[in-house]
């Protein structure tokens, strides 16, 4: 056998091996609701087949390499604990509900109204997804109630900050990506970028939202040397995929409980009407300055969430790169970027009003747009990481200091969670654990790059 033949024929088997990796790390959950529904059943008929959120967590493990506790298991255990050795021992997450709880439980008016009655057998409760239908109960009892006290109508907002590599992208996804919907039958629209997919745990529960008529390349890049990169499919790691022609589009398509992974489309189509800003696709670029940044569309979806109404169900708008989204002083440019970032709390409170919910992430607090962190009211930080003065504007009251994130945040899966004079230290598992694959899973839009080119 020659070389060459020797050689493609390695190269044939390591590539193999990659799909093999992937298949085997991200088979597909294809018995929920959600997947069911995305597969073509009628969701009508599929009344009474369990949610993804009923299941996710339990392809997860803890720390000790254990099964994930489902959520009200744990919020039981906190009761006890109180309980047993008073309110002053007690862990600050129950201590302070308004620190943690209170941003990742969300209830309605009506809702509300029932628990602190007691009326647990009403339809508006009995009737949730048993791994919220607990959680509920849990809050209607009297030793909880100023858990129930603390609770608000409407959707929350978290901002989680520090240097790379500290635990944002894992806090998403145990945080935003399991426990929400678990907790809360919680939608989740992941704002993707294209360089790299960071909710790969979530993969196997997700489909993948992809702008109709848009070519695209999906690319696995192993960290092992001895691994090539290999062109896949986006099947190959998440469970389905859908198309969506607009911002308002999409959420016709969407249902309760989904888990979606949003790729950004390219021709920014329906984004303009909806921003009143101007969005330019790189094929109609006259020079690159004009090109609109891809993350420009979370604007639009935030907006789409805000006025349309097609969808009103409970929904997580995960944002990466947050600071890159919404800069300090952003410039009057020819992509109205100033307009954007500076429309972006007002949607953001309107929204809210409509049960949406974001998860930001971002290196830094300072380098983001003033107004935005005023809208903003719970703040994550990780390990290593100082929390913001008080002294920045926008920020308010800032409870925790260094010396607290040294004692008492010292590794990854830790952060303090605060809001006001509230806080609490939070941890979770790491959710990497689930599967062998080491590296980076990419897109790219071979179009744009050509028009980019030529430019």
């Amino acid at each position: 056998m020659s070389k060459s033949a020797s050689s493609r024929q390695r190269q044939k088997k390591n590539e193999q091996e990659v799909l093999t990796r992937l298949h085997e790390d991200f088979e597909p959950y294809l018995r929920s609701r959600q997947a069911r529904y995305h597969a073509g059943e009628s969701w009508s008929k599929l009344e009474g087949i369990h949610n993804d959120g009923e299941y996710i967590f339990r392809s997860f493990k803890d720390n000790n390499d254990s099964g994930l506790k489902p959520f009200h298991k744990k919020l039981k255990s906190l009761t006890r604990t109180a309980q047993r050795y008073g309110m002053a021992e007690a862990h600050p997450v129950y201590r302070y509900p308004e620190a943690y709880l209170d941003a990742i439980i969300h209830v309605d008016d009506a809702e509300l109204w029932a628990l602190e009655d007691g009326r647990t057998d009403d339809d508006i409760i009995a009737d949730q997804p048993r791994t919220r239908r607990k959680v509920l109960e849990w809050l209607a009892q009297p030793e909880n109630e100023h858990v129930l006290n603390a609770m608000g109508d409407g959707g929350t907002d978290m901002w989680a900050h520090s240097e790379p590599g500290t635990g944002k992208t894992s806090f998403a996804n145990v945080i935003g990506g399991i426990r929400m919907p678990e907790i809360n039958n919680e939608t989740v629209l992941w704002m993707l970028t294209l360089d790299e997919l960071e909710c790969l745990p979530l993969a196997p529960f997700m489909t993948v939202a992809v702008p109709e008529g848009i070519e695209y390349e999906v690319y696995a890049k192993p960290r092992a040397p001895t691994l090539p990169t290999v062109e896949i499919e986006l099947t190959d790691v998440f469970r389905d995929t859908m198309t969506y022609s607009t911002p308002r589009d999409l959420m016709t398509k969407i249902v309760p409980g989904g888990l979606y992974a949003v790729l950004p489309d390219p021709l920014f189509r329906g984004c303009e009407k909806l921003t009143r800003a101007t969005y330019t696709p790189a094929r109609a670029a006259e020079e690159p300055e004009e090109v609109t940044p891809l993350r420009d569309v979370n604007f639009a979806f935030l907006k789409s969430r805000a006025v349309n109404d097609e969808f009103l169900h409970p929904t997580l708008m995960v944002n990466d790169e947050f600071s890159d989204l919404v800069p300090l002083n952003p410039e009057n440019d020819a992509n109205d970027t100033n307009r954007k970032v500076k429309e972006f709390p007002v949607s953001l409170g309107k929204a809210r009003k409509k049960n949406l919910s974001t998860m930001n992430l971002s290196h830094s607090i300072a380098r983001c747009d003033e107004g935005v962190r005023e809208k903003n009211r719970w703040f994550v930080t990780m390990p290593n990481t100082p929390p913001p003065s008080s002294t920045l504007s926008g920020i308010g009251n800032v409870p925790i200091d260094m010396g607290y994130q040294n004692t008492m945040i010292n590794r990854k899966g830790q952060a303090t969670i605060w809001r006001n004079r509230h806080y609490a230290p939070i941890e979770w598992p790491n959710p990497y654990r689930n599967y062998q694959f080491r590296g980076e899973i990419s897109v790219r839009y071979p179009r744009r790059e050509e028009a980019l080119d030529a430019l």
